[in-house]
């Protein structure tokens, strides 16, 4: 039998799309990985996605079976029997609406609201095509074109659902590390430093939660592990970075800017650098660059403060007034910084080490 995808466009019966996938999503092998507290389970079709999905996070792949007890959050990617240019994608649960999300996470792609004739879809298209949808919303059923790059899209929607179902979680865009027992976040624009700083102290012993993201329980106060691979950029590196980089193949990407960065597993290029859950005590905003590295403490009850903003999805869909107190007041336990990054690497994280170890606030 011939599919109704076969012989006309994917976005104009999606209802009937989304019920010709492949076979049963069990003959698909499960992964899992834990973000925060959640467990992410991917079931997935794909190959391409999953070996990508797994390159990428494999420090927080779950490997347990006592996991009785943890939340989990189901995503499955599935072939459509008629057209294999589609993929059919539920998350359960889903909680998050997916056209406004896709829209917050990348404002750069421009996408655009495309009228279908479904009612209870919502489809997005590209400026360059914008009758000519590449995804279509659906009440537990994301249908995509494998032509669209979607796959970025698809697994930051799938953690970001991991990290809204954390009530008592902010998840911030920046770097974490734990010096002895004490928990660190080091903020600042895009090439300010994170990555760098935070590497290098995992190359002298500290352990490494992450480059990219840091998540403070609002119930413990305590900074949870979320690491992927680091992203390294041209430039001050560490020396035990550059000593890694020469002698192991790791993957090379170009960013749309134009610039490149290398792809690493920190677990295996500082392998002392383990990642463990530690109070969070102290809070670097990097500030800029100087000859010489310096920190000024600042008022935790300052302005400043307004300027720490939680991704989208941990605070989409709660009371406003209600998560900003409880930012504030998470983040009002914390001893605060600027730090103007100069000197060599090791120099600028000498005076981090020196200044958690020495704050007066403690």
């Amino acid at each position: 039998m011939v599919g109704v995808t076969g012989c006309t466009k994917w976005w104009r019966r999606p209802d009937v799309v989304a019920e010709e996938v492949q076979g049963p999503a069990g003959a698909v092998r499960e992964e899992r990985y834990l973000f925060g507290r959640y467990l992410l389970s991917i079931r997935c079709e794909d190959s391409f996605f999953s070996r990508r999905f797994q390159s990428l996070f494999a420090e927080c792949t779950y490997d347990s079976t006592g996991d009785e007890d943890i939340p989990h959050l189901v995503l499955r990617v599935r072939s459509v029997r008629s057209n294999p240019d589609v993929l059919a994608i539920s998350l359960t649960p889903c909680l998050i609406d997916g056209v406004d999300f896709v829209r917050q996470l990348f404002p750069d792609r421009n996408y655009l609201d495309c009228i279908g004739d479904a009612p209870r879809w919502r489809m997005l298209a590209l400026p360059k095509a914008p009758f000519e949808p590449v995804f279509a919303f659906g009440p537990s059923t994301i249908l995509v074109s494998r032509s669209h790059s979607w796959q970025h899209m698809v697994a930051m929607y799938a953690i970001s659902n991991a990290f809204r179902l954390q009530l008592d979680i902010f998840v911030f865009h920046a770097a974490s590390v734990a010096l002895g027992g004490k928990g660190v976040l080091l903020f600042g624009d895009k090439g300010a430093g994170k990555t760098t700083l935070s590497l290098c102290l995992a190359s002298r012993g500290h352990a490494f939660l992450g480059d990219e993201w840091g998540a403070v329980s609002t119930s413990t106060n305590e900074l949870l592990p979320l690491r992927s691979k680091a992203s390294i950029r041209r430039g001050p590196r560490a020396g035990g970075v550059d000593e890694y980089l020469q002698t192991h193949w790791c993957d090379t990407e170009i960013l749309p800017d134009g610039t490149e960065r290398v792809r690493a597993r920190v677990g295996s290029m500082f392998p002392r650098a383990s990642a463990r859950v530690v109070p969070f005590t102290h809070g670097f905003f990097l500030r800029g660059f100087a000859a010489r590295p310096a920190a000024e403490q600042f008022a935790r009850d300052g302005t400043e403060l307004l300027r720490v903003l939680p991704l989208f999805a941990t605070i989409c869909g709660h009371p406003q007034g209600q998560r900003a107190l409880e930012l504030l007041r998470t983040l009002g336990k914390a001893s605060w910084w600027h730090l103007d990054v100069g000197g060599s690497p090791e120099e600028t994280v000498e005076l981090i080490e020196e200044t958690v170890k020495e704050d007066i606030w403690d």
